[in-house]
């Protein structure tokens, strides 16, 4: 039942006057822990990174760490989402197509596997624009209230005066910038190197025989669901295109090896085609 517009009026709870209180209302959100798991992701990853070439053992502590953020941060938004859980078809399908559920079930098995450092710099990137975007949405306006106002007054002509609106104005000019290009790069990144390097590991027994497999059913899904992963993959068959076939790759390039990679290129083209367009593909067959 309602209340009445007395009751409700007397019910609501008062709005945050101060900082403390309007962090204290603020850290009660989930969005507050989703940027707290970002956080994570961000100084353990970094910090693994910068530890890694003294000592990978002691930075193997941290990677652990970093994937930790990782799987509490996409969990949250999912549940956000979704809502709990539910045992019935339909839902297991809504989460199939969402590239959350994608990134956590990724983040899970890196996780769990054997550290390998090619794996962490996308999730490290990822969680950077966002805690970049939630300090500047959030946490800025928080302990400065003027700063959205101020910086709506700089769009209308107006000057940036206080050292917190310049911060945010640059936050959202460098995110602007950035962060389309940066999710073309980790796009590459997860095609070329990490794709690379998983079945080199398997060939060479450094990884278990599962990874690739696992990491092409992820690699199935974003091709299929997400254009940045498509225009990846255009990238590199451009790039190897250039080196490894006829005009333009070196003359001490075997003709066995560009033959080879021909083969398999257009396999994986095929490939593409049957999963982004299976409809035309039973049509030819």
């Amino acid at each position: 039942m309602a209340l009445p517009a007395t009751q409700r009026g007397a019910a609501a709870a008062p709005r945050p006057t101060t900082a403390g209180e309007r962090l204290s209302a603020l850290t009660k959100t989930a969005q507050f822990y989703w940027w707290a798991g970002h956080m994570v992701v961000l100084i353990f990853g970094t910090l693994y990174y910068v530890k890694r070439p003294f000592g990978w053992r002691e930075a193997n502590w941290y990677y652990g760490k970093a994937y930790m953020g990782a799987l509490a941060s996409y969990t949250i938004v999912i549940y956000k989402t979704y809502g709990p859980p539910q045992l019935n078809l339909a839902f297991a399908q809504r989460l199939l197509v969402d590239e959350n559920v994608e990134y956590l079930m990724l983040a899970a098995y890196w996780a769990w596997c054997r550290p390998m450092w090619v794996t962490l710099l996308p999730f490290v990137v990822f969680s950077l624009f966002h805690v970049v975007t939630y300090a500047r949405s959030s946490l800025i306006p928080l302990f400065f209230p003027d700063v959205p106002a101020e910086i709506q007054r700089a769009r209308q002509g107006g000057q940036v005066v206080s050292v917190a609106g310049r911060v945010s104005r640059f936050m959202g000019e460098w995110s602007s910038a950035y962060y389309s290009p940066a999710l073309r790069e980790v796009g590459v990144w997860e095609v070329a190197v990490i794709g690379v390097w998983i079945v080199l590991g398997a060939v060479t027994l450094q990884t278990p025989l599962l990874a690739p497999l696992a990491y092409f059913q992820f690699l199935r899904m974003r091709y299929a669901l997400s254009a940045p992963t498509r225009a990846a993959f255009r990238r590199v068959r451009v790039f190897v295109d250039r080196l490894l076939t006829p005009p333009t790759a070196h003359s001490a390039v075997p003709a066995v090896v560009a033959d080879a990679y021909i083969k398999v290129r257009d396999t994986l083209v095929r490939m593409g085609s049957m999963i982004t367009d299976p409809a035309a593909h039973q049509q030819q067959r």
